[in-house]
């Protein structure tokens, strides 16, 4: 199994120095999640370095990102037409955060700057629907870190809603049996939220990340997201199966 992953963004610096880049946050999220062996590349699309090919990969993810799928930068366009290839070649796709908001663009949806402003902390989404790879009975919720002020507010014709709350109705979607998307970040180690939402203090608002910061939790990541993670793995490996 090959998975690409599509970096659409970066940490801002200094801290792409001290946590390193969202692929590699990705690769050590999903890889105990994946089967043995898998290769995990990375293709800095926010640079304009694209794949040949949507079948260059088993399967692709795109992450999040500073910008907004609304924003001119040509390769948001190019990156576009590449999701819709990948949509129209049948190939399992993951959306994060900008990724979820793209992926719901190209496929007819809606994704614009909310008028609830920035959502940041750990947030709690209850689970709505049930695919068939996602096994976890008896589980109603899971907290995972955000970092958006855009949101999803029209899901793309046929899509199921399989997860939101009260802030963001549309936080995870499943596009037919090859699409999964997510507005949360559950590749975020805890060190790497807190000195995000120090950065960026002063755009977002004191007291907004003052009660931010303490929904970060005392563990590597966020309470459910080596759960999200397995998830991730099972829709992935369920879709390659099929």
């Amino acid at each position: 199994m090959r998975l690409g992953i599509l970096e659409a963004g970066r940490p801002p610096a200094p801290l792409d120095e001290t946590h390193g880049r969202y692929p590699a946050m990705f690769a050590d999220l999903l890889r105990p999640h994946l089967p043995a062996g898998i290769d995990i590349v990375s293709y800095a699309v926010i640079d304009g370095e694209f794949p040949e090919s949507s079948v260059d990969c088993d399967a692709w993810l795109i992450t999040g990102s500073a910008f907004g799928v609304y924003d001119p930068d040509p390769w948001i366009a190019t990156l576009k037409d590449f999701a819709r290839g990948v949509a129209d070649a049948g190939m399992p796709m993951v959306g994060i955060c900008f990724g979820h908001q793209l992926i719901s663009e190209v496929m007819g949806g809606r994704a614009i700057k909310s008028d609830k402003g920035w959502g940041v902390g750990s947030h709690r989404y209850a689970l709505k629907k049930r695919p068939e790879w996602l096994t976890d009975e008896g589980v109603a919720e899971f907290d995972t870190y955000v970092s958006h002020q855009d949101q999803v507010t029209e899901p793309p014709p046929g899509a199921e809603v399989l997860a939101g709350s009260d802030f963001c109705p549309n936080a995870m979607l499943a596009i037919g049996d090859r699409i999964l998307t997510l507005q949360s970040h559950p590749e975020m180690p805890s060190a790497y939220v807190e000195d995000l939402y120090t950065v960026r203090r002063e755009r977002i608002g004191a007291e907004r990340i003052d009660a931010a910061m303490q929904t970060i939790v005392d563990t590597p990541r966020a309470t459910d997201a080596d759960r999200v993670a397995a998830w991730i793995g099972a829709f992935l490996t369920h879709a390659l199966n099929r």
